[in-house]
């Protein structure tokens, strides 16, 4: 498998497909795998590129990072692959990790698109994830950290389908296995992250995807990104929660190949 050293570190990363390349970076608890559907789908399109952010995956971790160092770790990996510019794609976390970078590398940048994301931490996410963050450090066990969290990724009608009680009802064996304080320092680099009074240096042509009923990533935080950036689009995901591409896989994936392949 790709691993790219950045210092100590190594990146574990992934590389298929065809056409235009594409990053993919994903959030905070996840890794690569949660890219799967979209990946394989993605891949007759876009030379599609997934990264293991630190402490997710094959990446190993450390207890005190920046988003900053971890768009540092995507620009290796772009160096390493032989990739000058590349569309890409980050959610939530991964989201930061994308605005980072074509902050800090706009010529690193093609089409950026944020799905669920923001520029700062809203106030109510900030209360509830800190509250989340409290309970892990007390020794709180992957099981009882995802029954807690899940619930709120997701819209009411999606947790209300017995048809998506698979979601919910996962054996440990199925939990990836983050370790503690890994998940905390990610999270930790999440509250420290503000780029608002950047936004107008975005160069990127940029998409902003939301869920209607997203718990996470308020109406406000949209905004913020939308009216900061210039010339952002924006799409809205009727009814669907923070895990757009979950909720909403075929009409996500078309919004992603509509703004990012040229019309035929």
């Amino acid at each position: 498998m790709p691993m790219t050293d950045v210092g100590a570190t190594r990146v574990h990363w992934t590389r298929d497909g065809a056409g235009p390349p594409l990053v993919l970076l994903h959030g905070l608890g996840g890794d690569i795998s949660f890219w799967d559907a979209d990946h394989e789908r993605l891949a007759p399109d876009f030379d599609v590129i997934t990264v293991d952010l630190r402490g997710s995956g094959a990446t190993a971790g450390s207890e005190e990072l920046t988003i900053g160092e971890l768009a540092e770790d995507v620009r290796a990996v772009l160096d390493d692959a032989g990739v000058q510019r590349a569309h890409t794609l980050g959610f939530s976390l991964g989201g930061l990790v994308a605005l980072e970078l074509a902050l800090t590398h706009p010529d690193r940048v093609g089409g950026l698109i944020l799905a669920s994301t923001y520029a700062r931490m809203g106030a109510q996410a900030r209360r509830f994830l800190d509250a989340v963050l409290d309970v892990y450090s007390r020794g709180a066990t992957n099981r009882q950290m995802y029954d807690l969290i899940a619930p709120w990724l997701f819209s009411a009608s999606f947790v209300a389908d017995p048809a998506n009680a698979g979601f919910f009802n996962l054996t440990d064996a199925d939990l990836e296995d983050q370790g503690r304080a890994e998940w905390c320092a990610l999270y930790r680099a999440q509250q420290a992250f503000d780029v608002t009074a950047r936004l107008g240096e975005l160069t990127a042509r940029t998409l902003i995807l939301t869920g209607q009923e997203d718990h996470l990533v308020s109406p406000h935080d949209t905004r913020v990104l939308t009216n900061g950036i210039g010339g952002a689009q924006q799409y809205v995901f009727h009814a669907a929660g923070h895990l757009v591409n979950v909720e909403r896989p075929d009409e996500f994936l078309d919004v992603v190949r509509d703004f990012l392949l040229p019309s035929e």
